[in-house]
């Protein structure tokens, strides 16, 4: 993936007072050294471009300078920030991009009272706002639409943008914001259902030391955070999102949405995943097609959700405790090998269901679990061939994690990983809290069949 704009030249001043000269390129810095230099013994290099701008940057492996001859030397970058100043401490972070003007529309700042009259609010006008922690640090959230004049000469006009406003407590924390983002760009991931979004970057307000001002020690800051993934693909040209009929749908339970994705990352430990961002397309484009390796993941996300958040469906009948009660005397009355057995045999005689049995339980209910059948569109996925798409999609998820060779997909094939992919939407947006009727039309204009 490209980043061109902050693609530049610039030079690194070493504490010996000598400079190195480097190059920023489409996500890799390239640094020209011919001796040993103290600053690269990390994965953080302060920088100046020849404009006199700053950058910071973070690559993702330690940079490792041993160097005896001239050599260049070229590393990943997982961060770079512009205009950084050192000493900041940040107390916002903004976003604006493509997908979020489809999601939050700019024409929310016009109001027609009349047929006659049309009002523009030039103030900045909050569509929603609430809070999410991050870390325990509690964040403030407002989706915001701001009007901006544009002057030329025999013309003017006034442009309305977009944007995320996150405020928190002072920070220095890099990993923190680095969270805020990841935050951001998952839950729009999730709402539009691709990976490749148009949110790579965030911009981050705050002071920094200075005497810049009489009679303060501080100036105000604003730096932009470039986010690099070498395995991201490039956001399409076409226009992002989601249709603007469902924005308003999304806003219902937004609250809930970004706590749950939050809690995954703020905390980074397996046990505690709500959402399996990794299940989701790459693109749009690798959206409208089923890969291995998209089959997969979508199998294995709906295994999580229903071992997340569907009542148990492991059945212990009166035959499996009987059993179980015959193989541990034999246990007890054996050693070694038998015992070993015995033991073995005891952990499998209530058995979990397999994975098609999981999507017609999942879609036809079961215990306190309501079915899921009215949530998706009978035009699309018809009541009588969801056992069928469920064996298709059993013998096909097992045919890639046994790599037995054998089974030969069909369309049937894909429209099974599609069922899967409906009740994965469908059993995340029910936890969210939306009913029956808003997930179906959720669905029905966020996924493809």
């Amino acid at each position: 993936m490209k980043y061109s704009e902050i693609n530049h030249s610039g030079y690194i001043n070493t504490k010996s007072g000598k400079f190195v000269a480097y190059d920023m390129i489409d996500g890799y810095i390239t640094i020209h050294a011919n001796e040993y230099i103290s600053e690269l013994d990390d994965n953080k290099i302060i920088t100046s471009s020849f404009d006199k701008g700053q950058f910071f940057f973070c690559t993702s492996l330690p940079i490792i300078d041993n160097c005896l001859i001239f050599q260049n030397y070229k590393y990943p970058i997982k961060y770079v920030i512009r205009n950084y100043q050192a000493g900041a401490k940040y107390t916002k972070a903004i976003f604006s991009f493509a997908e979020l003007q489809c999601f939050c529309p700019s024409v929310n700042v016009i109001s027609r009272p009349s047929k006659e009259e049309i009002f523009i609010t030039r103030k900045p006008k909050i569509i929603k706002a609430f809070e999410f922690p991050v870390d325990n640090l509690l964040c403030k959230i407002a989706f915001v639409i701001r009007l901006k004049d544009l002057y030329s000469l025999g013309h003017g006009s006034l442009e309305t943008y977009s944007q995320i406003e996150i405020s928190f407590d002072e920070t220095v924390d890099l990993r923190f914001l680095y969270k805020i983002y990841r935050i951001v760009d998952a839950v729009f991931a999730f709402i539009c259902n691709h990976q490749n979004t148009a949110c790579i970057k965030m911009s981050i307000c705050g002071n920094y030391p200075s005497q810049m001002f009489a009679n303060r020690d501080s100036a105000p800051c604003i730096s932009d955070i470039f986010f690099i993934d070498e395995y991201r693909e490039e956001p399409e040209e076409e226009k992002q999102g989601v249709q603007l009929v469902n924005s308003r749908k999304f806003f219902q339970h937004i609250e809930a949405l970004f706590k749950m994705v939050a809690e995954d990352i703020s905390t980074d430990k397996d046990e505690s995943v709500n959402i399996s961002i990794s299940s989701i397309h790459p693109s749009l484009k690798r959206r409208r097609l089923i890969d291995l390796q998209q089959s997969l993941h979508i199998t294995a996300a709906f295994e999580f959700y229903v071992r997340r958040y569907l009542p148990d469906m492991v059945e212990e009948k009166e035959y499996h405790v009987e059993l179980k009660n015959v193989l541990q005397d034999f246990a007890d009355a054996n050693t070694g090998k038998a015992k070993k057995l015995a033991k073995s045999l005891l952990k499998h005689v209530v058995s979990e269901p397999s994975l098609s049995d999981k999507i017609l339980k999942a879609y036809n209910g079961f215990s306190t679990w309501k079915p899921l059948k009215d949530c998706l569109s009978q035009e699309w996925f018809k009541e009588d061939e969801i056992e069928t798409l469920a064996k298709e999609a059993n013998l096909w998820r097992n045919e890639l994690a046994h790599e037995k060779r054998s089974y030969i997909p069909s369309v049937e094939t894909i429209r099974a990983i599609r069922l899967v992919e409906h009740l994965n939407y469908a059993i995340v947006l029910r936890q969210l809290g939306y009913g029956d009727e808003d997930i179906q039309e959720l669905l029905e204009y966020t996924l493809l069949r």
